[in-house]
């Protein structure tokens, strides 16, 4: 396995919020034209905080797409998991996504398509994004199977989250 970094040439700062803590990833569009993030060695790369993931970035020659790190919360998500509050649409569809580029990057099975999987992401895609069908608002009703899906997807995007930076070391710039 190689010790080099793989990852975006061009990307973003990712500052990832659960709780009180806070991870910062380097994350744009891989070669295939999917996002991924910065990996190491087959594990993600994390740093303590936007200005050391923006000096990492300096020292790999990593073009920076913005000068400000965009800020992902997951602890909509969490809540939600743990029946504390309603479904955040914009959270989960975040947790979705990140867990899926997490897994690309690091060659981790996700398996996250079929149909009940699909018909799931899309209703989480148009209640963040109504437009795209032509609507200014758009609250998802759940059946029972996708929200047992959806739940189930959206807890496991949290555990491939704490697997790959849970408790890591941080890299120094």
């Amino acid at each position: 396995m190689s010790t080099a970094s793989a990852g975006p040439l061009s990307g973003y700062v990712l500052e990832v919020v659960r709780n009180d803590r806070s991870t910062t990833l380097w994350w744009g569009e891989g070669a295939d034209g999917g996002d991924v993030v910065a990996t190491r060695s087959g594990r993600v790369l994390t740093w303590t905080s936007p200005e050391a993931c923006f000096a990492a970035a300096a020292v790999e020659g990593w073009d920076v797409a913005h000068d400000e790190a965009t800020r992902m919360d997951l602890t909509p998500v969490l809540e939600w998991l743990a029946r504390r509050r309603a479904l955040d649409a914009a959270a989960a569809l975040n947790a979705w996504n990140l867990a899926g580029d997490m897994a690309r990057s690091t060659r981790t099975p996700w398996g996250d398509r079929g149909r009940v999987a699909d018909a799931c992401h899309d209703k989480l895609t148009v209640a963040c994004i109504p437009w795209l069908v032509g609507q200014d608002d758009r609250s998802p009703r759940w059946t029972v199977t996708e929200e047992r899906y959806l739940r189930k997807r959206v807890g496991a995007a949290v555990a491939l989250f704490d697997q790959q930076v849970a408790g890591r070391r941080h890299l120094r710039p």
